[in-house]
């Protein structure tokens, strides 16, 4: 893969400088789960005292594969420089201490000549009650939102929130089959969940425009019962039923009205 390819030239640069102690992959490549369209997350250990001095080099490691065509300086806690190349290849390259590689993820690692990654461990707990009964109601504010936005005549903006409602659908549907990694929501969905499932949460966004939303409305309701009907009742506590017997029962009259 392409991908192979630029981590074996970015990661071969920065190690040849003799400045990064190791270079190591999380994320996809991480999990062993990457295909031909996966992103690259690059991180380049280094001391403290090389810290600096790797930052500056970064984009002279990223040449050794080619030349960008984008480049953008982010920051979600470690420094990350985001590198787009030229058929489109995706490296998200990272510089981080050793004590900041997290422990929630597993790691490949590329290279690392001391050892200082021997018998790593990672550990992620499954998405939280709490989380996923927050997620249900986000999801049904949503449907209510959207309906606002509808009668409105605002069909872009009901669009924007029944589509944000259904990445938390998403979450929901993805949690039976893969707990640990259910926040990951969307992505690679359609090789976690059932093909039921998937098409459902496809029909979704299917129908985002016009006269077609009540018809994607209906269908976040049904992801959302899929959910709930696998819930147990530790889960059930803490979901609010209350309120999703009102928007479930109010479709079609009370919320997005038939005929309007």
């Amino acid at each position: 893969m392409r991908q192979t390819e630029a981590i074996d030239a970015i990661a071969g640069a920065a190690m040849a400088d003799g400045l990064v102690e190791a270079a190591l992959l999380k994320g996809s490549f991480g999990r062993g789960d990457e295909d031909a369209f996966s992103d690259v997350d690059l991180y380049l250990v280094a001391s403290p005292a090389a810290r600096e001095a790797v930052l500056a080099r970064r984009r002279a490691y990223l040449a050794a594969f080619d030349e960008p065509v984008f480049l953008e300086e982010v920051s979600f806690g470690l420094p990350q420089l985001v590198a787009i190349f030229d058929d489109a290849t995706h490296v998200d390259l990272y510089v981080a201490l050793r004590e900041e590689i997290g422990h929630e993820d597993p790691i490949r690692v590329w290279s690392d000549p001391s050892g200082l990654f021997e018998g790593f461990a990672w550990e992620r707990a499954a998405v939280s009650d709490e989380t996923l009964a927050r997620l249900f109601s986000s999801a049904l504010y949503g449907i209510v939102e959207a309906d606002s936005a509808y009668r409105r005549d605002n069909y872009a903006w009901a669009a924007k929130i029944l589509g944000d409602a259904a990445g938390s659908a998403a979450v929901l549907l993805r949690w039976s089959d893969d707990p640990t990694h259910a926040f990951l929501g969307l992505k690679k969905l359609n090789q976690i969940v059932s093909p039921e499932r998937y098409r459902l949460l496809e029909g979704i966004y299917a129908h985002l425009s016009g006269p077609e939303l009540p018809r994607a409305a209906r269908l976040l309701t049904q992801a959302l019962g899929a959910f709930l009907a696998e819930a147990g009742p530790s889960l059930r506590a803490q979901l609010d039923l209350r309120f999703w017997e009102w928007v479930r029962s109010g479709l079609g009259t009370t919320l997005f009205p038939a005929g309007r």
